[in-house]
C-alpha cells in the first residue's frame, strides 16, 4: 500500500488511476484527519506532496515515516509527472 499525502483534490482520480496502471495500491490523505497516524503506518511508501500540505500533517507524516522504518518520497510539486517519477522510485524500491 503506497500512501499520498497531499496532492490536488481535482486530480485525486487521475492519481489513483496511474497509480492503478502501474499495479500498486494507494490510499489518498489531503489532510489531517484522526488517527491519520494509525492509518499510515503499515503502509510501504509514502509520497507525500509538500507544497499542498500543512506543516503539522508533514511533521507528523516524517515522524510516522522514522519510526515505522517507511520509505518517505518528498515532492514539491503535485502533478501528474512528478507522480510518474515517484512511481518509479516506488517501484524500484519495493522491487530491491
Amino acid at each position: 500500500m503506497i500512501a499520498i499525502i497531499g496532492g490536488v483534490k481535482g486530480i485525486e482520480f487521475e492519481y489513483k488511476g496511474l497509480m492503478k496502471k502501474n499495479n500498486l495500491k494507494c490510499k489518498i490523505y489531503n489532510k489531517n484527519c484522526p488517527n491519520f497516524e494509525k492509518k499510515i503506518k503499515n503502509c510501504e511508501v509514502c509520497i507525500m506532496f509538500t507544497n499542498t500540505i500543512s506543516h503539522k500533517l508533514s511533521v507528523s507524516c516524517n515522524k510516522v515515516c522514522k519510526k515505522n522504518d517507511i520509505k518517505l518520497i518528498r515532492v514539491h510539486s503535485s502533478s501528474i509527472n512528478k507522480l510518474k517519477e515517484s512511481i518509479g522510485e516506488v517501484c524500484e524500491y519495493l522491487n530491491n
